[in-house]
């Protein structure tokens, strides 16, 4: 017993390493956008356009990611994704022209979209269902850790090497992550589910299903959707520079490793609702406050709303593993996070943006606060927390 509980925690291990190369080759490229543009001698929209590309390619991949998994089995679409990502990322180092560096920028949003509900059914399978909060909060520390560690990571060695061989050391690092995971890895036995039409019209057919993507819009929202606005807001609003807004956001998301742990641990301990409700409700109010606040207060309230809003995902995601059976809970996860994903990362922010032209930037903020903050009431309209069966497609 003790072995299988030592082999779970090294698998959860290298699944966060996993998701790290996976998020950190995604956004890495944000800040080597600029020389992009100088070697391929693009536009800022030219080059702005590879994230829709690859987002695009990333959607895509979610929604048809149980069509592998069902045929492979979640271990062989971890690795297969981590394999694909470093090929995708050597391909994206190798072009010299727009075309093939657009194509990479798809590929490799096709490659990492794979990742997640194959690693979110492994996590479910490999630890008892009240361990789960702890299990997803050590898994979300790879996302805040790659926020963190993204942008040093380029100026570390941007002055050393080109662009080009920054990728290249990603690629050869996520081949050998692969490997790793190949030997020491679990979940050979699991297989996905494809998002079969009978199968998706009994999920969305749940309550629960369509309540929770609603939370996770409202989670996406306190997290990447305020956090692509922020240092905009700080700079218009609050009369920042560019250095100082971006170094106040970067610096900011440093406790956040320590409380996406902490969301799963107290998931565990006062349950799953009451932690989304609190968190939620926490989170909807510092986002509130920014929009209120004067500008000597401001940076207290950029502190502390993100290191509230990531403790909101590990109760979120065990709690997103409870609807359906152990073979469809890639289905659920690769059907609920696209939807939430245009709501509060597109849609939110473009309103905040939209309103923002308008001369109401800190209207917009307070509506987003309240807009969270109303999750605490939607949360209690959720099932009991206990695991949930849908009947098998006839």
């Amino acid at each position: 017993m003790q072995q299988k509980s030592v082999s779970s925690l090294v698998s959860l291990l290298l699944l966060t390493g996993i998701f790290y190369l996976n998020f950190c080759s995604r956004i890495i490229l944000a800040p080597l956008l600029p020389q992009l543009e100088q070697d391929l001698h693009l536009s800022h929209g030219a080059a702005g356009a590879f994230f829709l590309i690859m987002s695009c390619g990333y959607f895509l991949s979610l929604l048809g990611s149980g069509f592998v998994s069902s045929r492979l089995n979640h271990k062989v679409t971890i690795i297969t994704s981590m394999v694909a990502v470093s090929v995708s990322l050597a391909l994206v180092g190798m072009a010299t022209d727009l075309l093939l560096t657009r194509v990479g920028f798809f590929l490799l949003g096709l490659a990492a979209g794979l990742y997640l509900p194959s690693a979110i059914a492994t996590i479910s399978d490999l630890f008892r269902a009240d361990r789960w909060g702890r299990a997803f909060g050590l898994h979300e520390l790879a996302p805040n850790l790659a926020f963190l560690t993204a942008p040093l990571i380029t100026a570390w060695l941007l002055p050393l090497i080109t662009w080009h061989q920054i990728l290249y050391i990603l690629t050869t690092t996520g081949l050998l992550m692969a490997l790793i995971y190949a030997i020491l890895g679990r979940g050979s036995h699991l297989h996905g589910a494809p998002p079969e039409l009978n199968r998706c019209r009994s999920l969305m057919g749940q309550r629960d299903f369509w309540i929770l993507v609603l939370l996770f819009a409202m989670g996406i929202t306190g997290t990447i959707g305020v956090y692509s606005i922020l240092p905009t807001f700080l700079v218009s609003e609050h009369g920042m520079t560019k250095y100082q807004a971006s170094m106040l956001v970067g610096l900011s998301r440093i406790t956040t490793l320590v409380t996406a742990l902490l969301g799963g641990i107290l998931a565990d301990r006062f349950g799953n609702r009451r932690t989304m409700a609190s968190v939620l409700l926490l989170t909807g109010t510092t986002t509130a406050c920014l929009g209120l606040s004067a500008t000597a207060l401001v940076s207290l309230w950029v502190w502390l709303q993100p290191v509230l809003a990531v403790c909101f995902f590990p109760p979120a995601f065990a709690m997103l593993s409870r609807i359906g059976s152990a073979e469809t809970r890639n289905v659920v996860i690769s059907l609920a996070i696209p939807l939430s994903f245009v709501l509060g990362g597109g849609l939110i922010p473009a309103a905040i943006g939209r309103l923002a032209d308008y001369g109401h930037f800190h209207l917009a903020l307070t509506l987003t606060g309240v807009f969270i903050a109303s999750g605490s009431l939607i949360v209690r309209f959720l099932a009991a927390e206990k695991n949930q069966q849908v009947p098998a497609p006839g």
